[in-house]
């Protein structure tokens, strides 16, 4: 099994273990400075209602922010050519 397969695995077992967050709103893989995390919709896309963006940022250590890999910098350098 090839690294890039290994961590499409691991992503999608980990999407699959925690598809909700506890507020309810689905979790969304997010590639961030080398590394996948797997985090709650309301934190990585906010909606358009004001009060909802303040709320997500009031209550951002509540969602679901968890790393699921670190994807070495070869892996992303073949992905991005």
């Amino acid at each position: 099994m090839s690294q890039e397969t290994q961590i499409i695995d691991l992503i999608e077992r980990a999407s699959d273990a925690r598809p909700y967050c506890p507020c309810g709103s689905h979790t969304t893989p997010v590639w961030r400075d080398g590394v996948v995390w797997l985090e709650c919709a309301t934190i990585t896309h906010p909606d358009g209602n004001a009060l909802r963006q303040l709320f997500a940022s009031v209550t951002g250590a509540w969602h679901v922010h968890d790393p699921i890999v670190e994807v070495p910098a070869a892996a992303t350098e073949r992905v991005a050519a």
